[in-house]
């Protein structure tokens, strides 16, 4: 079996509205993609933006009528706001097969296994962690969150308190609890990156060793380590917090940085820390600092 697929560029604001009547008139499946060069990155809490120029992808049964349908969307939104189109035959594909040879086992640092549990799983003697990708963020192949796990397996985390802000998955605490530290926190504020988190910890035996909730729901202690793998303004807003839950010399792990506002980042929390030097992977930075 084959598929159609059509693809239409139009702005922002019109590409809400051609989502929901691609979806009205059948389509499977509807994806945003940027067809213009600017970088955006949604808050928590408020909706995610949209690329100037945004290409929207729709896939559609063969026997659709892509005439009557082109016209249906010319009428609805304005044929001068849907800059070109273009079609495309997909043939079939094993759709799911793909997906997950696309997620496979990872090794950090040579000390810790990260594993989707449709992988072979690996003849070792390390710490493994078993974790699909889901609807929360954190896998270990995004760097933001591979440059913590790799800073979590350089370090000494044997004995410590850590708090992972920022949750999601859970994957970081639960990388520092098989690394051999001593109690672990992990919070965020959206709840089904919490309930994701719970799951993740019970899959992996690890729920006595972590404690996980959202923000306002658990007393955090003062920690020697804390990572947060977060966007910017947030960051930027948690310093005070931060600088609260960390031991004076304790350390402290920042990403979810792009690399261009690494030196915002710095400055701003040398006012409570002595910041390193930023380590980069792709677009994206790692900050790491200790407590004055």
């Amino acid at each position: 079996m084959s598929w159609l697929q059509l693809e239409l560029v139009t702005g922002k604001s019109d590409a809400e509205t051609l989502t929901k009547l691609l979806e009205q008139m059948g389509a499977v499946s509807v994806t945003l993609m940027a067809n213009s060069d600017e970088l955006i990155f949604g808050e928590p809490g408020q909706a995610p933006e949209l690329w100037c120029d945004t290409r929207v992808r729709a896939l559609l049964h063969p026997d659709t009528d892509l005439d009557i349908l082109l016209i249906a969307i010319k009428n609805r939104i304005g044929a001068d706001h849907i800059n070109n189109h273009q079609i495309t035959e997909i043939q079939d594909q094993d759709w799911v097969g793909q997906y997950k040879s696309q997620h496979q086992s990872q090794c950090f640092s040579d000390r810790i296994w990260i594993s989707p549990s449709w992988c072979e799983q690996p003849e070792t003697n390390k710490p493994l962690i078993t974790l699909d990708p889901g609807l929360a963020f954190g896998t270990g192949a995004h760097p933001t969150t591979s440059l913590c796990i790799q800073w979590l397996a350089e370090h000494d985390v044997r004995e410590q308190c850590i708090i992972d802000y920022g949750c999601g998955s859970g994957i970081l605490a639960m990388v520092a609890a098989k690394l051999g530290a001593k109690e672990v926190f992990a919070v965020d504020i959206d709840k089904q990156a919490v309930n994701a988190a719970k799951e993740n910890l019970r899959q992996n035996r690890l729920e006595n060793i972590v404690r996980v909730g959202l923000v306002d729901e658990i007393e955090l202690p003062v920690a020697d380590v804390l990572v947060a793998n977060i966007l910017m303004n947030p960051l930027k807003e948690l310093l005070p917090t931060f600088a609260k839950l960390i031991r004076p010399d304790g350390q402290l792990v920042l990403s979810g940085l792009l690399e261009t506002q690494a030196e915002e980042c710095l400055l701003t929390y040398s006012r409570y820390f002595s910041m390193e030097a930023p380590i980069f992977e792709q677009e994206w930075a790692c900050l790491k600092g200790h407590r004055l």
